[in-house]
């Protein structure tokens, strides 16, 4: 008697590793390594509810900041002028070379908001604290919970949770949101993208 198919082997870890893909970005939990590379999405979604119809939306879901003085939504920030919104994880050297870039970019564009929200389940406020204050950031930083990765991703790709890719979000209002090139984005590339709004 022969073995299982060649085709019966992909479907079932093809189906296996979607199911464990869902369950992290619906649960909030991870290995910490969330590099899974999926497709960048198109940007186009509803705007007001996840694609899920769970309801919740990203831009809505309220974010504290992990020094503890605000509690603010991205919409509300962005109803108020462009906010750049980058997903990130502390552990990234990719994006930490990014925030590195931002503080040149703040210094020559002072009236754009910058959030920056950890994606990584086993990342607290404390770590994440402690290392925008090591490499003196001092822009928003929050951590995400569940609901608000779930929501991001939904709109926006898998890959908005893999922080290696350096995820960003151009927003010139609530509902004017663009995805940004992965990658490093010079301050030159940042200022021409927000020329836009």
């Amino acid at each position: 008697m022969n073995g299982p198919t060649r085709r019966a082997v992909l479907s079932s870890v093809g189906a296996g590793a979607l199911a464990g893909l869902a369950g992290c970005l619906s649960t909030g939990s991870g290995s910490g390594d969330p590099t899974d590379g999926g497709d960048a999405g198109d940007g186009s979604g509803d705007g007001g509810t996840g694609e899920d119809g769970s309801g919740a939306d990203w831009r809505d879901i309220s974010l504290s900041t992990v020094r503890g003085d605000e509690s603010f939504t991205i919409a509300d920030l962005a109803a108020d002028g462009p906010v750049l919104v980058e997903t990130f994880a502390v552990w990234c050297s990719n994006c930490l070379r990014q925030q590195k870039t931002m503080i040149d970019f703040h210094e020559a564009n002072p009236d754009v908001t910058t959030v920056a929200v950890d994606i990584d389940p086993n990342e607290d406020a404390k770590k994440v604290r402690d290392h925008a204050n090591k490499h003196g950031f001092d822009w928003r930083y929050a951590v995400a919970p569940g609901e608000w990765t779930k929501s991001v991703t939904s709109e926006f790709g898998s890959s908005m949770a893999n922080a290696p890719s350096v995820p960003m979000l151009r927003m010139c209002g609530p509902e004017d949101v663009e995805r940004l090139k992965d990658g490093q984005k010079s301050v030159a590339f940042l200022e021409s993208a927000l020329d836009e709004c």
